[in-house]
């Protein structure tokens, strides 16, 4: 009796490892966004045409994306393992399925140290990043070019980093100059996308 209550209690450890969306267990997946989808049993395949599932290179994790084409708000997704047979012969057994609910990605934006669009810049962090106005989901996206413009003048940095030059740029312009930055940034599939910016010196 006591090994079966023992059962009982880890078992909903082990369903929660099983299958987290975007390092959650709320079935969940955004769209515009590459999902990140944890199963450790079995490979998730979609039929529905609603997904776009992709293996990556971290253990039992695959990343999702929902097609640009789907205007619904549900998606089923299956569960399935590959049988060996002893004559070789491979078989496709479905061990789970279940809907998850497709969500819009709240809007991406580009920050300057803690500065969001609009504001004005504090010229002591001048960190350049893209993400989201939300604690949840957890962004990755990295940076691979951004230009700034102000004062009729536009600089391009091919970097992920805000360099030095690019700081310079910005701490020589005089105070409440305008300044728009686009950013051009790849998600962790290296799909890229553009984010722009206005901000204040």
């Amino acid at each position: 009796m006591k090994r079966f209550v023992f059962l009982l209690l880890i078992a909903p450890n082990i369903v929660v490892a099983q299958h987290l969306f975007n390092k959650d267990t709320a079935k969940v997946l955004y769209k515009g966004y590459t999902n990140s989808f944890v199963c450790e049993k079995g490979t998730p395949l979609c039929f529905d045409g609603s997904v776009l599932i992709s293996s990556s290179n971290i253990e039992n994790t695959y990343y999702i994306q929902v097609l640009d084409t789907v205007s619904r708000g549900n998606g089923k997704i299956n569960i399935a393992k590959y049988l060996t047979h002893p004559d070789g012969f491979i078989e496709k057994v479905f061990i789970d399925k279940f809907s998850f609910q497709i969500t819009p990605l709240p809007e991406t934006l580009l920050y300057v140290g803690d500065s969001g669009p609009n504001s004005k810049i504090d010229t002591s962090n001048l960190n350049i990043h893209v993400g989201l106005d939300v604690d949840f989901p957890e962004t990755q996206f990295v940076i691979k070019e951004f230009t700034l413009i102000a004062n009729k003048q536009a600089l391009i940095i091919k970097s992920r980093k805000t360099t030095a030059q690019a700081i310079s740029f910005i701490k020589s312009l005089p105070e409440e100059t305008r300044i728009q930055i686009e950013a051009v940034y790849m998600d962790p599939l290296k799909k890229t996308r553009r984010v722009y910016g206005d901000f204040l010196r």
